[in-house]
């Protein structure tokens, strides 16, 4: 998720955030501090569906846009095996 819990604006509590995901049936969900970075598990296989689902529940729960970027497992493996100093 971009732009949230920064400098005070878009402020979602990871604890909420994990509880308002599992909400959504996703499953497994682990937040890494107050970034906005998730990983998460979803029967869901589409990319897309899923940034839309948040997107769009994050504005009706929360009141504000945020953009949410969803990557698959095998996505963030390649990453790390072609930007290892990034990932």
């Amino acid at each position: 998720m971009r732009g949230i819990n920064v400098g005070g604006h878009k402020k979602i509590l990871m604890a909420d955030l994990r509880d308002f995901l599992e909400n959504l049936n996703l499953k497994n969900v682990q937040t890494y501090i107050q970034s906005g970075n998730i990983v998460f598990q979803s029967s869901e296989l589409n990319s897309t569906s899923l940034e839309t689902l948040i997107e769009n529940q994050i504005l009706k729960q929360y009141g504000f846009d945020v953009p949410v970027l969803v990557k698959i497992q095998q996505e963030l493996k390649s990453l790390r095996n072609e930007k290892p100093d990034i990932v």
